[in-house]
């Protein structure tokens, strides 16, 4: 019998993983990985862990659902604007005063699409903007925190440099909404996932009727305690409802690594999206100067990398807070898919960002050498 090529890959990520399950790093943990090979697309989904601390949870599975945070950000917010780039209803180049109008202030006027997409805008990190949210009616805090964002001191002039930004995705998904005349969530699901088949393999909060053991928790909501489990662990998209530009998409394993393929399989043209071009979706993978990102997407930095070692130049990818990550090696049709609930555990971030490079590298190893 012809032994299992990959064999190594998963005893030693089952070491690795056990391990940090056991120092309390997260309750489940999801690994997926996927390469194109002359013989057609290996790929493979391990599980590991429960949805919750102790007795509580139930087992995890490719199929369970991750709260998967800012990986909202490429497959949501920056797939929605290829589509509107498609539908010549958008530019980069486009400044924001042109789709706010008067209600854009005088020093945000500069700030265009592309500025908000790689990061450059001049605009915040974050902002706790839930603190103040939650004593307005739901139906009037979007309105609310566009107003805040826009009263926010830039660090720097548009396009000076990169800092990665939540409060400018958080205006690129009302843009998108704007634009669109659909809610965020329900334009990406017709224009973006629903052509894919992958409808089933995502949600937003407001979408689901799944019973709450086949989410992961990822904690308590600090204001009214209620257990994160199928609610978005994120403060600010949880005040706005659940569904945002920079936060709020579940996904499971299985769906997360079909997405990253579909991707590829556009980037090298051998599969056509029918909402946006395969060109446009590589001049979003182009690394901006200056800056490891793209428009949307992490690129690799050369021994810092989440990525490992092994990812090449050509490579895409970004990190949730809740411990999720996607890096895709358009060079090598690669894709790898690693979701977590650290958050669960506690907030420090040094024991996932030690863990994150050594997964790749077991992967990348098994597949390429």
């Amino acid at each position: 019998m012809e032994r299992d090529p990959y064999e190594d890959i998963y005893k030693k990520l089952d070491l690795l993983i056990n391990k940090y399950i056991k120092k309390g790093v997260f309750t489940a943990c999801s690994i997926g990985f996927s390469m194109r090979t002359q013989k057609g697309v290996f790929r493979d989904i391990y599980s590991w862990g429960n949805t919750d601390c102790g007795s509580y949870g139930k087992k995890a599975a490719k199929t369970t659902f991750f709260d998967l945070a800012s990986l909202t950000k490429p497959i949501v917010t920056v797939l929605c604007i290829l589509a509107l780039i498609e539908e010549k209803k958008i530019c980069l180049e486009d400044t924001l005063s042109h789709y706010l109008g008067a209600v854009c202030p005088f020093d945000k006027q500069k700030i265009k699409i592309f500025h908000l997409l790689s990061h450059s805008s001049g605009l915040p990190a974050h902002k706790p903007y839930y603190k103040k949210l939650i004593n307005y009616p739901l139906s009037k805090r979007n309105k609310k925190i566009i107003e805040w964002i826009l009263k926010e001191k830039l660090y720097c002039e548009p396009g000076e440099k990169a800092v990665y930004s939540d409060l400018g995705y958080l205006l690129l998904g009302y843009v998108i909404e704007k634009i669109s005349g659909e809610k965020l969530d329900s334009y990406w699901k017709r224009k973006i996932i629903e052509p894919l088949k992958l409808e089933k393999s995502f949600f937003f909060l407001n979408e689901t009727n799944f019973t709450q053991n086949e989410y992961v928790v990822t904690g308590n909501c600090t204001w009214s305690k209620v257990k994160l489990s199928g609610v978005v662990h994120d403060d600010n998209c949880r005040s706005l409802g659940g569904c945002a530009g920079h936060a709020g998409l579940f996904g499971s394993a299985e769906g997360l690594l079909s997405l990253c393929e579909h991707l590829i399989e556009q980037f090298k043209g051998r599969q056509k999206h029918p909402s946006y071009s395969s060109s446009s979706l590589k001049r979003f993978s182009e690394k901006r100067e200056g800056s490891s990102w793209a428009l949307g997407f992490d690129t690799p930095t050369p021994g810092l990398s989440s990525s490992g070692n092994y990812f090449s130049p050509k490579s895409i990818g970004h990190l949730g807070f809740t411990g999720t990550s996607f890096w895709i090696d358009l060079q090598r049709d690669i894709a790898v898919i690693m979701l977590t609930n650290r958050v669960r555990c506690g907030e420090k971030v040094e024991k996932i960002r030690e863990l994150r490079p050594a997964v790749h590298d077991i992967i990348m190893e098994g597949l390429t050498q």
